[in-house]
């Protein structure tokens, strides 16, 4: 995707940036949370066959999103930003 692809997807997409190639968004989330939160987005993810990186640190989760094959951001990308955005505003399931 180029540049503008990238800013026209991050219009619909509330809380992320590019930052380094990569979609990225931090969200905070109490830390006996993350496991459920995480296990969420790799439901998602594996659904999508297409991974983020996930960092964690207290009272915050970190998710960075690109296509390691295409040294950047893809439509791949941009769907599961959005998929893990609805994951955060739905219930987190134990």
């Amino acid at each position: 995707m180029n540049q503008q692809d990238i800013d026209d997807a991050l219009a619909s997409l509330p809380g992320w940036h590019h930052d380094d190639n990569k979609l990225v968004r931090n969200v905070p989330v109490e830390s006996d949370s993350q496991d459920n939160l995480e296990r969420a987005v790799m439901q998602v993810a594996e659904e999508l066959d297409h991974h983020p990186e996930i960092e964690r640190s207290d009272g915050e989760m970190r998710f960075q999103l690109w296509t390691h094959s295409a040294g950047g951001v893809t439509a791949k990308d941009v769907e599961l930003a959005a998929r893990i955005d609805q994951t955060l505003s739905g219930p987190v399931q134990d």
